[in-house]
């Protein structure tokens, strides 16, 4: 009883504070306009919400309205206006994220930290980001990427389902052998609803999915394919909506192109996009190196993670939108994969009972260190001079 009133109070907790801090972030970059943040994509989709943007330009939001929808409909409902009711909606879905996140953690690590200290890793992989170095990069994100954002409605909304729908496979999979037709049904509206979200997660997602099953198809001798059968039908709905999306923004007519520049985009906004990606997932990397390949092999929830970025990342070094090429849009998948990948480093790490002082002093730095360069990331924008996201 005592375990479940902490798991409980932990996951009000951890909600509400991310509910809090994401909603006065949100209202603070529509509180100014279009101006607070160069790039911040949070007017733009609101104001189309509300049906204040009638520029056929942003009419590809039919494609994914989730987000739109629902600050639609409270807007229609609740006399706060339309800044305060996009921040309460983006407030609701990262609270949400932030108590999914804290029962994961919970289940996993409540034998080894107690419940206030898995508030505090909660809420620290929610606000982490790259680490900060201006000695190479004199911006947190730009250039770095980061696995959180905050100046873009819809990639923040398919957050929550991100989680869910990358716990739920890893489940699915550890169960195959017993996974009932209904779990794979469960999990096909899932991956539909995150391309209604925002197509990005399923850009990554499949592809990881894809190589994954194929790399443990040789690893089990065949023994995964009625699994990999099934979960190949669970993703045919979202395929081919995810399909649809593409072709109404990058098909003939469309006045788009995606072309093969590597590391064109990266080179828009760092000198050095190596030493970016280590910036990005230092912590990660060592857990990864203390862990080993053999642990690596071994533990498939891990090995997803690694495989869901790698694709992800491989994806936003490579492809360009040759007729908007600062746009980053195919770096939207690698910041899900990121936040996955955090999260399943941490956990092994506070699991890995034999780490020698040094691993224990330098994985605990690293990972402050990303929580330390979010937390100046966040205040940055949201009481310093924020120009850019």
């Amino acid at each position: 009883m005592e375990n479940k009133r902490q798991r409980n109070m932990g996951m009000y907790v951890c909600g509400g504070i991310l509910f809090l801090i994401t909603l006065f972030m949100v209202k603070v970059e529509m509180g100014k306009g279009h101006e607070v943040l160069l790039y911040s994509d949070f007017a733009t989709h609101s104001s189309w919400a509300v049906g204040e943007l009638t520029d056929p330009l942003y009419d590809k939001f039919y494609a994914y309205p989730v987000w739109h929808f629902l600050v639609k409909g409270i807007f229609a409902v609740l006399p706060i206006g339309r800044e305060w009711v996009g921040a309460l909606v983006t407030g609701v879905l990262l609270g949400f994220t932030a108590a999914v996140l804290y029962g994961f953690l919970w289940g996993q690590l409540k034998e080894r930290l107690d419940w206030r200290v898995l508030c505090l890793l909660d809420i620290g992989l929610l606000v982490l980001t790259a680490l900060y170095m201006p000695w190479f990069n004199r911006e947190v994100y730009l250039g770095q990427s980061s696995p959180t954002i905050w100046h873009n409605p819809t990639n923040m909304a398919v957050k929550p389902v991100t989680l869910l729908a990358f716990l739920y496979f890893l489940k699915m999979y550890g169960e195959r052998l017993e996974t009932k037709a209904r779990a794979f049904v469960g999990f096909s509206l899932l991956l539909l609803l995150s391309c209604f979200v925002k197509p990005s997660f399923l850009q990554g997602f499949l592809p990881a999915v894809v190589l994954f099953l194929l790399v443990e198809l040789i690893r089990t001798r065949g023994e995964s394919f009625l699994f990999s059968l099934k979960m190949a039908g669970a993703f045919v709905p979202s395929g081919l909506y995810f399909a649809f999306q593409y072709m109404s923004v990058f098909g003939e007519g469309a006045g788009r192109g995606i072309g093969i520049a590597p590391f064109a985009v990266m080179r828009l906004d760092t000198a050095h996009p190596g030493i970016s990606i280590l910036q990005a997932v230092a912590f990660p990397l060592f857990v990864l190196a203390v862990l080993g390949w053999k642990h690596l092999r071994e533990d498939i929830p891990l090995l997803f993670s690694v495989i869901f970025y790698l694709v992800s990342l491989l994806e936003f070094i490579l492809l360009i939108e040759v007729t908007e090429p600062a746009s980053g849009n195919f770096e939207w998948a690698l910041q899900l994969a990121m936040f996955t990948l955090f999260v399943m480093t941490a956990v092994r790490f506070f699991q890995k009972t034999e780490k020698k002082s040094w691993m224990v002093f330098v994985g605990n730095g690293l990972l402050a260190y990303h929580i330390g360069s979010g937390i100046y990331y966040y205040l940055y924008l949201l009481v310093g001079s924020p120009l850019q996201c």
